[in-house]
């Protein structure tokens, strides 16, 4: 099954006598999948489930976490390896990675759970990474799951540091997903590791949103059709790529890492060209798309060419915009001014946060009214009111909502992403 190339310009020509500046978004197509029995449809999984149980998570987080966890093991099969590692000051390898032929093993090694101490998050990712790489299946997909509702603060802290590891352990195969919980986990951290480790961003408001987290993260599992997706693309005969939209990291081939590539969910990318005077039939770029498969063997490539019609430059000004791609961009640039605001916000500059966030909504202004929009500036507006009531969790939501032009974010709780 092989994935698709779209180009969608914001408008359909560009100038044949002078230049011009082409906005396009390139969309990558799932390819659907074929109708077969759910235990077939998808590769075997190959978990590590890690759970900060440091002093902070005492009480109701515990609680839910170790529901949520009996949850996890209650969906897999004997198909899958699972394994249950914990951390505070110290690590405990709970369960060792295992096939889950019977899910009780997992449910009672997970009720002894206890909280209390320090927050070694590194120490605890790295074993559950342990686990995974000790079963690693190329035919399956391999992931460490971890949760955690505070800041590293005993072991390696740096954020650089850590997120480079994750990379490292990425690029052999071993995803990471970082689910925060709580109002006191470090956001930057969490989104740092579930960037480098090409997985998914949850941060969870409240514990009794974990059930329907680890849900929609074994749907996500089961629905991943391509992995370390990668695009390249060319500019050809003079023109430039001005800008790109979405914030995206480079992979080790200089190509843009997008999102795993799930059934049913585009992948979208916003760029910005600028072309002299241009000639008819001629290409204006070309794109490579490259991925692996899970179960696959080696990369796997496709390549596309865009062209456009020409016309006289007075003649293009004329016509109209595309309403959906001016949508999307208006998307994408706004999700750049949210992390702008993060950054004002930590500079204690309220004001200047108030004022980015206000041109992030006028971005919406300048487009047709759609249940999109209207979302955005629902949601912007929300963010706005929070800056006076509550800093922190403005910018946690803004933290989140920023980083959806690179990564799988989990939309649930309170709606907002």
């Amino acid at each position: 099954m092989t994935p698709s190339l779209h180009f969608r310009p914001l408008r359909p020509a560009v100038a044949a006598d002078g230049a011009s500046t082409l906005d396009l978004l390139i969309t990558v197509q799932p390819p659907e999948r074929l109708a077969e029995e759910p235990n077939q449809s998808r590769p075997p999984l190959n978990l590590a489930l890690v759970i900060d149980r440091s002093g902070s998570m005492i009480g109701r987080k515990l609680c839910y976490a170790r529901k949520a966890a009996q949850f996890l093991a209650g969906e897999l099969n004997d198909r899958d390896h699972l394994a249950i590692v914990t951390f505070n000051s110290a690590v405990n390898v709970l369960v060792p990675s295992q096939p889950v032929r019977d899910p009780l093993r997992f449910i009672s090694a997970i009720n002894t759970i206890q909280a209390g101490g320090a927050t070694a998050l590194f120490d605890g990712w790295r074993a559950g990474a342990t686990e995974v790489a000790n079963q690693l299946n190329p035919q399956g997909l391999n992931r460490v799951l971890l949760l955690s509702d505070g800041q590293a603060n005993k072991g390696l802290t740096n954020q650089r540091r850590i997120a480079n590891r994750v990379e490292g352990l990425t690029q052999r195969g071993i995803s990471t997903s970082a689910f925060g919980l709580g109002s006191s986990f470090d956001e930057d951290l969490m989104g740092a590791i579930a960037s480098a480790g090409d997985g998914t961003l949850a941060q969870i408001e409240s514990p009794e949103q974990l059930d329907d987290l680890y849900a929609s993260e074994l749907q996500g599992l089961a629905g991943t059709l391509a992995r370390r997706v990668g695009i390249r693309i060319a500019p050809r005969h003079g023109a430039q790529l001005v800008e790109v939209f979405n914030d995206l990291e480079k992979l080790e081939d200089g190509s843009l890492q997008l999102p795993n590539l799930r059934a049913g969910q585009e992948l979208t990318v916003g760029l910005r060209l600028q072309l002299p005077a241009w000639v008819p039939n001629q290409e204006i770029c070309s794109v490579r798309l490259a991925w692996n498969s899970p179960g696959g063997d080696g990369r796997q490539e496709l390549q596309a060419s865009f062209t456009l019609p020409v016309m006289a430059a007075t003649d293009l000004q004329g016509l109209a915009a595309d309403a959906v791609v001016a949508e999307q961009l208006a998307l994408l640039q706004a999700n750049r001014q949210r992390r702008l605001a993060i950054e004002q916000l930590d500079d204690g500059d309220i004001d200047g946060a108030e004022d980015t966030l206000l041109s992030a909504t006028a971005l919406f202004s300048l487009i047709p009214d759609s249940e999109l929009t209207r979302r955005e500036l629902r949601m912007l507006e929300e963010k706005r009111a929070l800056l006076r009531q509550d800093q922190n969790l403005s910018r946690k939501r803004l933290s989140r909502e920023s980083l959806r032009s690179r990564l799988n974010i989990w939309s649930g709780g309170d709606g907002s992403a």
